[in-house]
């Protein structure tokens, strides 16, 4: 599991923040369309694994919940006694919401991704209509 920095990092070497679209010529129109689809995929692949990172989080988070109540169950004993519900509801919700924060970086990353993929398809879009331009002419 990646964090968040490493996902951002990818991103950044990726290179598509300032990438120029050269549409001067059939032919770079064309190489910057298959590097458009190129970072297409890596960036699919990268949405890909933020989505897996963030159910593994949320499945460790369920597995800590039910670990609050078995640890406050399975007191027994004489001088074992059970935390009040309030401690336990307490515990829960800073569980919850450690948990949220915690998706919420990766939720930030996700955003810029599905921006960048916006961006490539109209990209893609206004590349494809110039090259059907010139070759129409």
């Amino acid at each position: 599991m990646l964090g968040p920095k490493s996902y951002r990092k990818q991103l950044l070497d990726l290179g598509i923040e300032g990438m120029e679209i050269d549409v001067s010529t059939i032919d770079d129109a064309m190489n910057t369309l298959n590097e458009l689809n190129e970072k297409e995929k890596v960036l699919k692949k990268i949405r890909y694994n933020i989505r897996a990172d963030i159910r593994k989080i949320r499945l460790e988070y369920v597995t800590k919940l039910k670990e609050v109540d078995k640890v406050n169950n399975n007191k027994k004993g004489f001088f074992s006694r059970k935390k009040s519900v309030s401690k336990i509801t307490q515990e829960k919700k800073m569980l919850t919401k450690e948990r949220n924060l915690t998706i919420a970086t990766y939720d930030v990353v996700e955003n810029t991704i599905d921006d960048y993929l916006n961006q490539i398809e109209n990209s893609k879009y206004y590349i494809q209509h110039s090259i059907q331009r010139r070759v129409g002419n």
